[in-house]
């Protein structure tokens, strides 16, 4: 199956390569965060891997890169807190 046939999930598991902490984002970036091609748009990559393996995200919640590492995809990574939260952690 040639790249650009492939459904999204597979796609989406060529560009991360997982180490023994983060799943590094190997793909398009921008403003420092991956960025995944879905369809008609684009969608951060760390919020795809959460949804994809966690579940939605909760309403008026936003994710915050515990590790610090904005290319990181790993959902044991990720933290669903509030816009206030994630502005003090920083």
């Amino acid at each position: 199956m040639a790249y650009s046939n492939l459904p999204p999930i597979p796609r989406f598991w060529q560009k991360v390569r997982k180490t023994d902490g983060c799943w590094e984002w190997t793909a398009s970036v921008r403003s420092g965060y991956g960025m995944f091609w879905l369809g008609d748009r684009t969608v951060p990559a760390h919020r795809f891997a959460y949804e994809l393996l966690v579940g939605p995200i909760p309403e008026g919640l936003q994710l915050d890169h515990l590790c610090g590492n904005r290319d990181c995809v790993n959902p044991d990574h990720l933290e669903p807190v509030t816009n206030q939260e994630h502005a003090r952690r920083g």
